[in-house]
């Protein structure tokens, strides 16, 4: 059994409950009064449906300034209407220290009635009328609101003697009685409305049942304060805890939610970052290992061949010495020396060979310009891949740190090509803006989809990151196209000054 079906049948034995009392006491025709904590009953009870409305207000004053639901803001105003007579409702009962006169009956009586009808007829507007209500701002609402409240109070509080009797010797008077009745009727539409909408409802929901719940054991509470012939009877008390019943329905069917929601999507999103942490930490994680591997492969690469190239040579140089040594003829002498000449300039080739792959000098000495066009000669010399290299707008040196990154990605992205793209043509294309530099990088190669590389990158290695990372390192940024069998594309947009945004950066792609 749901929830909601489990919720259904204990209002309907509470309501079949609430109603036999009710005809118990209207039959008996009889009042009990019941002096003893009367007054400390009914305190509580009104200070707990005082704690209900204003809360209620303060929910509706809150969510006002993102929901913008003027039917939702308008019952709030009631309900802080509502809480403010039920306040004073409850500081000039009889027996309270603060007003305490002949009159003292008569006013708690109208700020009692007054706040039933507020209550009555603003649920029945909210549920009948929800799209025409408020059309005033919302700092205005609250001010008209407590005008009212003022004016009523202050009638109240000043001419009670004016006012038409509610209370006598005798008990409560027909037009006490007649009032509540027409309290009753507002509430029974309402309840009647909502019931027929909750029933024709596909998908109802338990803050509906909650509420017609609620009205309808308000309405039944209404009934009781017909009954009773003095103001510490049975039937009054009865009638305000049927009240607090009702009103710890309305707190769960409207306030409630509300707090539910809240903490639900808060608890939603901190479990939402604790999944993005983990996702970050695996991801940061992934990609450390992998430049430490690129680090290590790197590393792997200059010592293969310091062993394999320059190692060879300088053995064999060591060896040729060592014939030169024991040599008797001078002509075999001068032959070993040139022997020993070229190997030693082959050696300082490959010196150079090695140190031009980890930076070389023209970049630091000559600029990014004069260096890249060196690496993409030699670049087509080793790789037999044709190479168109074209530079627009104006020259001259970057900022140091600029230079690096853009060497640096030109590097990577060409190696790439080499090793997997099956390219013949690669065009490089180098665009220098007054405050930016874009680098177009182009093949037409086989291309890939983008996805399964993002998918396999702990298999591939970093190279989009690479791009990224050293673009985004220098405040700009790196955009990939690649389709199969129709080439890729790299472009990357960097300032000229590394402490600034590119103001017409190209949308990095999310790696």
């Amino acid at each position: 059994m749901t929830a909601l079906k489990k919720q259904e049948i204990q209002f309907v034995i509470f309501a079949i409950f609430a109603l036999l009392i009710l005809f118990r006491f209207q039959m008996g025709h009889t009042s009990i009064n019941v002096d003893a904590h009367f007054l400390l009953l009914h305190t509580l009870l009104e200070l707990f449906s005082i704690f209900v409305s204003l809360s209620v207000f303060v929910q509706a004053w809150t969510t006002y300034s993102t929901h913008r639901i003027k039917s939702q803001y308008f019952i709030g105003l009631i309900f802080l209407a509502v809480g403010c007579f039920d306040l004073v409702h409850t500081l000039t009962y009889k027996g309270m220290p603060f007003i305490n006169d002949e009159f003292s009956t008569s006013r708690a009586t109208w700020f009692w009635i007054v706040a039933r009808l507020t209550e009555s007829i603003g649920v029945a507007l909210f549920v009948f009328k929800p799209n025409k209500l408020l059309f005033i701002k919302r700092g205005w609402g609250v001010c008209v609101t407590v005008l009212l409240i003022t004016v009523c109070t202050l009638i109240i509080l000043t001419i009670p003697e004016r006012l038409p009797v509610l209370i006598n010797a005798q008990g409560v008077t027909d037009l006490k009685v007649a009032l509540e009745y027409v309290i009753t009727t507002f509430i029974l539409f309402t309840f009647i409305t909502l019931l027929r909408r909750y029933i024709k409802d596909s998908q109802p929901n338990i803050d509906s049942i909650r509420m017609i719940f609620a009205l309808f054991v308000i309405m039944v509470g209404e009934l009781f304060f017909t009954f009773y012939n003095q103001v510490y009877a049975i039937e009054n008390l009865i009638g305000h805890c049927f009240k607090f019943i009702g009103y710890i329905y309305i707190y769960r069917s409207i306030y409630f939610p509300e707090i539910q929601q809240i903490l639900t999507d808060k608890e939603k999103a901190e479990k939402q970052q604790i999944e993005t942490e983990l996702k970050l930490y695996e991801a940061e994680k992934n990609l450390s290992r992998q430049v430490f591997m690129a680090h290590e492969e790197e590393r792997k690469r200059v010592s293969r061949e310091l062993h394999d190239g320059i190692g060879q040579s300088l053995f064999s140089i060591l060896v040729t010495l060592n014939t030169v040594k024991n040599d008797q003829s001078i002509e075999k002498r001068e032959e070993n020396l040139q022997t020993i000449k070229l190997m030693t300039q082959e050696a300082m080739k490959e010196v150079k060979e090695i140190a031009r792959s980890l930076r070389p000098s023209t970049l630091d000495d000559l600029g990014f310009i004069p260096a890249v066009r060196s690496y993409l000669e030699s670049y087509k010399q080793i790789h037999n891949i044709s190479v168109q290299y074209e530079i627009k707008g104006g020259l001259g040196r970057l900022e140091p740190e600029v230079e690096t990154a853009l060497y640096r990605i030109c590097q990577e992205a060409l190696t790439n090509t080499a090793k997997y793209a099956k390219a013949s043509e690669v065009n490089v294309t180098l665009n220098m803006e007054e405050n930016s530099v874009d680098l177009i990088i182009k093949d037409n190669g086989i291309g890939f989809f983008i996805e399964d590389y993002l998918k396999n990158a702990k298999r591939k290695g970093i190279g989009l990151y690479s791009i990224k990372e050293r673009a985004e390192g220098v405040g700009g940024s790196a955009q990939f196209h690649s389709k199969v069998n129709e080439g890729t594309t790299i472009e990357v947009c960097v300032p000229r000054n590394a402490n600034e945004k590119v103001a017409h950066s190209i949308e990095s792609i999310k790696i």
